[in-house]
């Protein structure tokens, strides 16, 4: 874990593998795991580092659903299944507006950084053992 409200990009990437039980590369899983903080360049050209204010479109949930569905439509569930834990990782771990744009409630459960240092320590620990195994 890297940023302060942020979950970084090799978790989710690892999370997504894991989850999906895919030892081998898949570029679909990849794709979505990664998508979503796509957004972060937009962000940061704008000064908007961390948390819910650097959230665009990219971190909606029903963008994120539509990106879901159209996966499931055309036949890469892989797609779809590494945007939800992408999503799943940032509501547990991050500062994240999850039912935004209709309720723009922040949802941040306060775990203390290094907590979420620690979990992104594990996740990344347990994706090594699981790829090497």
């Amino acid at each position: 874990m890297l940023g302060e409200k942020k979950v970084d990009i090799i978790s989710h990437i690892i999370f997504a593998f894991l989850i999906a039980k895919q030892k081998a590369f898949s570029f679909p899983l990849f794709l979505g795991a990664v998508l979503p903080d796509l957004d972060r360049l937009y962000s940061y050209s704008r000064g908007k580092y961390r948390g819910a204010k650097s959230r665009t479109l990219l971190q909606e949930l029903p963008f994120l659903s539509l990106l879901i569905t159209i996966g499931v439509l055309i036949g890469q569930p892989l797609f779809s299944l590494g945007i939800t834990s992408h999503f799943l990782l940032d509501f547990l771990l991050g500062e994240t507006l999850p039912f935004s744009p209709f309720f723009k409630k922040n949802v941040d459960f306060n775990i203390p950084i290094r907590f979420k240092v620690i979990i992104g320590g594990i996740i990344w620990v347990i994706g090594a053992v699981y790829i090497i195994s």
